[in-house]
């Protein structure tokens, strides 16, 4: 009798499983939101910039989110809450100058569940702007010496704003020295030689420094001036940039050029911005369009609308802000 009974309840609880309406979720993109600046991570005690410097560089980096904020989908907020977080970077580099730090946009997204609307604080999505800091980007090749590669596409889209590989901005002085130079194939052998002494096995060293002499003897003379590109052998040192018929598939190896920086400005100052967004939009919206499909609590993913918003032209507002 018992069991017949629990039985019931449960076919009944089944039965009225199967019948009952899902939470409907209220469309959330058109709730209002708010912007704030979050608190900033301050390593300048480590870093030898004084109090003064931080405010004065916090000023300016208030002004870049300002221009950012010019955006449409910055401007008239809705569908989340939109922060900003400020990150130092670390600056033990000579060849850098100046304060560095990374603007990261979070946009915080409306949730809906269990009756409840709230926003995600916990990683929501985000996006970054780079400042001062001119070294790193790609692959590294000696970070000590502030050497990495670049892509092989560059394009100048305007006075003091360059484009890698279609998606990488550089924002930069124009009537200055390059910010970034070539390194040789002799420049950069040399340092594959000095780090190879720091092997201390010696069967690994002999071994190492056989093989650095014998792809130094297949370079030709008249290539040690010119352009290293980041491939070959153990070096990782190429003259060339393919081989075997294939171009590109070795990217060239550049050093930050202390000569940009001008040092006569505040350290506060901002001198140097990188960004990475695509303008690509037709593609943008498809992922757009994707991603929503597969949010279940109300999300109107407002990262994407944003990076499908945000264009050149308002990429080039940010050239205001160098120097000062």
């Amino acid at each position: 009798m018992k069991k017949a009974f629990l039985s019931l309840i449960l076919f009944e609880f089944l039965i009225a499983s199967l019948f009952a309406q899902p939470e409907k979720i209220p469309y959330l993109g058109d709730k209002p939101g708010t912007f704030e600046i979050l608190s900033r991570t301050n390593y300048s005690i480590y870093q030898k910039f004084t109090p003064a410097e931080m405010a004065a560089n916090m000023k300016r980096i208030k002004e870049l989110v300002s221009i950012v904020r010019q955006d449409s989908v910055l401007a008239e907020i809705k569908g989340f809450m939109g922060r900003t977080r400020i990150y130092d970077i670390s600056n033990t580099q000579k060849c850098n100058f100046g304060v560095p730090a990374r603007v990261s946009f979070e946009f915080s997204d409306y949730l809906y569940s269990k009756g409840k609307i709230s926003y995600n604080t916990i990683e929501p999505p985000e996006w970054s702007i780079l400042l001062n800091h001119m070294s790193g980007y790609w692959n590294g090749f000696n970070t000590e010496k502030c050497m990495f590669t670049i892509p092989f596409k560059k394009e100048t889209i305007a006075p003091g704003i360059d484009v890698y590989d279609n998606v990488t901005y550089v924002i930069y002085d124009p009537s200055r020295p390059p910010y970034w130079l070539p390194v040789t194939v002799e420049e950069a052998f040399a340092l594959a030689r000095e780090e190879a002494k720091k092997e201390k096995d010696e069967i690994a060293a002999q071994y190492t420094k056989q093989f650095l002499d014998n792809e130094w003897a297949a370079i030709s003379p008249a290539n040690l001036k010119n352009q290293a590109y980041y491939g070959g052998g153990i070096s990782r040192v190429s003259d060339s940039p393919g081989m075997e018929g294939q171009d590109n598939l070795f990217p060239p190896i550049v050093k930050v050029n202390p000569e940009y920086w001008n040092k006569n400005l505040p350290k506060s100052a901002i001198q140097f911005i990188v960004l990475t967004i695509s303008m690509d939009k037709k593609y943008l919206r498809h992922e757009y369009e994707s991603i929503v499909k597969h949010k279940y609590f109300g999300e109107t993913c407002n990262l994407e609308k944003f990076l499908i918003s945000y264009d050149e032209e308002e990429i080039k507002k940010l050239t205001q802000l160098i120097g000062k």
